[in-house]
């Protein structure tokens, strides 16, 4: 799928330290605005989901012959609210398992250091804080997804103790 650049797409650029946002940043900004955007053109009617139809009819223009009970799969697979369809959180983590295969490792440990959006030092450490991800989720979906989608997918990361998700470890086992 061809990479496009809203102008309109809505900024990471969010740092303490830093009235300039970093490459990472930009990066990462720029692929989330992109998500948003085909997420948004996907989801017709506008209601903030996806649906079965809504993915079919995307499935089809792509050029990506599905049956029903590959969509039903996708959407199973994909839809951990248990509502029958895709949230903006749920896409994100769908294009991204499907992206990954076309960014290396590093560019993905890089993407979570941007998103530490409270620059601590334990991101370089391979680690993102709880909150700080949570954040980044509320601030990408535009009010398209609900804090208990966000803490669904952090709970997947699996957090430790001190509320903190080793991303490189994360990474290292998808890739």
């Amino acid at each position: 799928m061809p990479r496009q650049s809203p102008s309109s797409a809505p900024s990471l650029a969010r740092t303490t330290n830093s009235s300039s946002p970093s490459h990472e940043q930009k990066q990462a900004s720029s692929e989330l605005a992109e998500f948003q955007e085909i997420f948004s053109l996907v989801d017709r009617d506008q209601g903030g989901t996806i649906s079965k139809v809504e993915l079919a009819d995307l499935m089809d223009v792509l050029g990506i012959e599905t049956s029903p009970e590959e969509i039903d799969a996708m959407i199973k697979e994909t839809d951990r609210s248990g509502n029958g369809d895709i949230g903006f959180e749920e896409f994100v983590a769908l294009m991204s398992r499907k992206v990954i295969t076309s960014h290396t490792p590093d560019e993905v440990k890089n993407a979570f250091r941007a998103l530490n959006l409270h620059n601590d030092a334990s991101a370089k450490q391979g680690f993102i804080d709880v909150d700080s991800l949570a954040e980044s989720l509320e601030t990408f979906s535009n009010g398209r997804g609900t804090k208990e989608e966000a803490s669904e997918l952090i709970a997947q990361l699996e957090p430790d103790r001190n509320r903190r998700i080793n991303f490189i470890e994360n990474v290292n086992l998808m890739m």
